[in-house]
């Protein structure tokens, strides 16, 4: 492997290994040389399970101990030629020139074999460890750093999610949604998440009262990817609370901005998810912020705030009183509800009953067939008891006057749909 630059390459100094700066200028230099040479070339990629649990049980101290174990049978198990680096935090790279991916997986699985087989041994302690393993190679699943990198953190991913401790090649996952995560970790990394909005309607007005934020991804190509081709990944990865995250913010700075030019306030719609109601630390970075917007907003904003927090059945399922601690914070910062996508699921009165919402979306799928008899009667129903519940309603999906016509006549206060406005970016 070239050294950096000619010189010795920079080393993390708890375990000795190549630092992650400096092992990122070795892979582009070996694949320089494996693109001219056409040889193959590899990346093993681990990262110590559980490690959270191991400072938390013991100590910082031993888990310095278990990374320098760790560290040293990683490099004990590797070929002559063959670079070991500490990749950040309990992630460790190995780049391997001159092999196969296959070839490769055979010394991630006896680099695996050996930290599972020995416990580290600390004072008085023996802790167990074991480790999840992604392999990757040129060209086969990547012919530039990015992409042959993302193929590997894609094959950890899925060693992670299908139970630890294992190895995975990347070329065995095929469109498994594990590289949607890792390629939704590198957009919300590399400030590639945005957000489009759409116009919410008064159907008694046509005047735009609100709009919906909606999560879009920018690839390395330039495509621009809905929410519907990532969501479902990133549910599955854990990794909804970022999104969210990533969203609220755009928003809340979108909402500043827009009263701080002297626009009239308008309601701005954000999805949440149950992931991000478990993040409580990640809750009250968000409502802090929000504080202080509203502070610098003055009197701008008026008696109601105009973040409004989108919540679905689905999330709500389970202990009604866990529900109203984890929605709590939102509330009592004076931030409104909304009912997603009523319809869809068991379309429960009883949360209607037990939460504070002010808003109540009716599903779209609903929406969509309002000329039908039967759904329009639902939704009539649906709306003679949010309209005695005081609820503002808002139908979802209005892709034609024919419908618009008929939430109209249903008298649904609210609408947003293609037939007013596609989600439009900023």
């Amino acid at each position: 492997m070239p050294s950096l630059h000619g010189s010795l390459p920079e080393r993390d100094p708890l375990t000795g290994a190549i630092s992650r700066v400096a092992a990122h200028a070795l892979i582009e230099q070996a694949l320089n040389s494996s693109r001219a040479s056409h040889h193959p070339f590899a990346l093993i990629l681990f990262d110590i399970d559980r490690f959270k649990l191991v400072n938390f049980g013991f100590g910082d101290h031993q888990g310095d101990a278990v990374l320098q174990a760790v560290a040293d049978i990683g490099r004990g198990c590797l070929r002559p030629g063959d670079t070991f680096s500490r990749w950040g935090g309990q992630q460790f790279m190995c780049m391997l020139p001159d092999i196969q991916s296959t070839e490769a997986y055979a010394i991630a699985e006896k680099i695996r074999a050996a930290i599972d087989t020995q416990p580290v041994r600390i004072d008085a302690n023996v802790i167990y460890i074991s480790a999840s393993f992604g392999v990757a190679g040129f060209p086969e699943d990547g012919d530039h750093t990015r992409k042959l990198l993302s193929s590997t953190d894609a094959a950890l991913y899925a060693a992670k999610e299908s139970g630890r401790n294992r190895c995975v090649l990347a070329r065995a996952l095929e469109h498994q949604p594990y590289g949607v995560g890792n390629m939704l970790e590198s957009a919300l990394r590399e400030d590639r998440m945005r957000v489009a909005y759409q116009p919410i309607i008064d159907l008694s007005t046509n005047a735009v009262v609100a709009e919906e934020a909606l999560a879009r991804i920018i690839t390395d190509d330039g495509h621009i990817l809905k929410a519907g081709e990532f969501i479902d990944s990133a549910t599955l990865l854990q990794l909804t609370h970022k999104i969210d995250r990533a969203v609220f913010l755009q928003t809340l700075q979108r909402c500043v901005g827009q009263l701080s030019a002297g626009a009239a306030p308008i309601s701005h719609f954000l999805n949440i998810s149950g992931n991000l109601l478990h993040h409580p630390a990640v809750v009250e970075d968000l409502l802090n912020t929000a504080m202080q917007s509203c502070m610098a907003c003055g009197n701008l904003i008026g008696p109601v705030k105009p973040m409004v927090i989108e919540v679905t059945e689905r999330e709500l399922l389970g202990d009604m009183a866990t529900a109203r601690a984890l929605l709590k914070p939102f509330s009592d910062f004076g931030l409104r509800l909304a009912l997603d996508d009523f319809g869809s699921g068991y379309s429960s009165f009883h949360y209607l009953a037990e939460f504070p919402f002010s808003f109540l979306k009716i599903d779209g799928s609903l929406i969509k067939r309002l000329d039908e008899p039967k759904v329009r009667t639902i939704v009539q129903g649906m709306q003679r008891v949010a309209q005695e519940l005081d609820l503002i309603t808002i139908a979802e999906f209005v892709e034609n006057e024919t419908i618009a016509a008929i939430t109209r006549d249903i008298g649904i206060n609210w609408a947003q749909g293609y037939y007013f406005s596609a989600p439009v970016m900023n």
